[in-house]
């Protein structure tokens, strides 16, 4: 009298509310993965930008008078970068013949959580 052969709509539901389940249970890593993405990306601009600062100054002949500060901002759509160079006449902890190259990167994050981060460097005097 029945058709046994197919399935009924109660187990269709409920293949579909388990399945819903597992779904839903990988949403915080969807997340996570977008939170990690951003991050690394952070990463990567802000030592990209220390570097390209850095290499600036290593390829001068004669570098600026000590103590130096450059402070430049919106770089890359917002992050703030800050340049300190310094020798033993204003720092004592630095080696005489060399200065130190400070370069700190700063933002906000996609969170609104503001950001920091210093790259050093000892160079000879020439």
């Amino acid at each position: 009298m029945f058709n046994d052969k197919g399935l009924s709509l109660l187990e269709v539901l409920v293949a579909m509310i388990i399945l819903s389940l597992g779904i839903l249970g990988m949403a915080p890593m969807v997340v996570m993965s977008i939170e990690g993405n951003n991050m690394s990306r952070d990463v990567l601009v802000v030592s990209s930008l220390a570097a390209e600062k850095l290499e600036h100054f290593e390829s001068l002949e004669t570098l600026p008078e000590f103590p130096y500060k450059e402070e430049e901002t919106g770089l890359e759509g917002g992050y703030n970068r800050a340049t300190i160079i310094q020798d033993n006449t204003t720092d004592a902890t630095i080696p005489d013949g060399v200065c130190r190259i400070d370069v700190v990167i700063s933002w906000t994050d996609k969170t609104g959580v503001a950001r920091s981060t210093t790259y050093s460097t000892l160079l000879m005097k020439g």
